[in-house]
């Protein structure tokens, strides 16, 4: 909500370039504290820089599509990550996927369809920059699942994915630079801490579930952006909005009961 805020003044070079700043200097900050091995250590380099580069263009896609698309339907890109994290991991992690994950996948997929009453006339430029910001975010996110398996703390794969954000800003931010008030850099910093947050929860849950399982589970937040959109943007969430969701919610709960019944099978 906050992005989608800055968004409408501030291009996303600019913003990327000041949040992976501050992130980057607080986690330089924790190095000068004595926790240099957990910040800057990596067993896999190549994962690492290929997983932070592939996040810094999601977040450049998620940016893009926030300032084009109204803030619920920016779930439809959220919601089809965990078809791309089921194929992905297959092909990179070589993860066995039950009929059972496919039903519930294809359930989400129907439930997607329902984003759309319009048609494929209905797709706009916004549309195709989410997807590709969806696709990349995942294949991060996979990746992230993969480098969880070497010796690499949690935080140093936050720590590189800001540092890539940066240094993709720098490069795009002096031809869109606007000056900013102090009232906005406060947001940005909110936004950052947010963001640092919930980039190493995602680590450490990835230690712990195969990544589609994880991402189902982040469809929930769809409640959350229907109320915000609604309460801070004045946007209208139609009914074929929440019959979409309710099917893909649906989908990661069955999910969610597939892998908890496996194990005891």
């Amino acid at each position: 909500a906050i992005a989608k805020d800055l968004i409408t003044s501030y291009a996303a070079p600019q913003l990327m370039l000041l949040s992976g700043l501050i992130a980057v200097l607080l986690g330089l900050g924790a190095v000068a504290a004595g926790q240099g091995d957990r910040v800057l250590h990596t067993g896999s380099p190549r994962l690492v820089a290929l997983r932070s580069a592939l996040g810094a263009i999601s977040t450049t896609g998620f940016f893009y599509a926030l300032r084009f698309l109204p803030f619920a339907e920016i779930f439809v890109f959220i919601a089809i990550m965990p078809i791309f994290g089921a194929v992905l991991s297959g092909l990179v992690l070589r993860e066995r996927l039950a009929p059972t994950i496919w039903y519930a996948l294809g359930l989400g997929l129907a439930g997607m369809l329902f984003l759309f009453p319009e048609g494929i006339s209905g797709i706009t430029t916004g549309h195709w920059i989410g997807l590709a910001a969806s696709l990349s975010g995942s294949a991060s996110i996979v990746l992230s699942r993969r480098i969880c398996k070497s010796h690499t703390h949690s935080m140093a794969q936050v720590f590189y994915a800001q540092l890539a954000c940066l240094i993709l800003g720098a490069l795009l931010a002096p031809f869109v630079w606007q000056p900013m008030v102090l009232s906005d850099l406060a947001l940005l910093l909110a936004y950052t801490l947010f963001i640092i947050g919930t980039r190493w929860l995602m680590v450490v849950i990835l230690r712990m579930l195969p990544a589609y399982v994880v991402m189902q589970i982040a469809n929930i937040q769809f409640l959350w952006m229907v109320l915000l959109g609604e309460h801070l943007f004045g946007e209208v969430t139609g009914a074929h909005l929440w019959v979409g969701s309710a099917l893909v919610v649906a989908s990661g709960l069955w999910l969610i009961h597939s892998q908890r019944v496996a194990p005891a099978r």
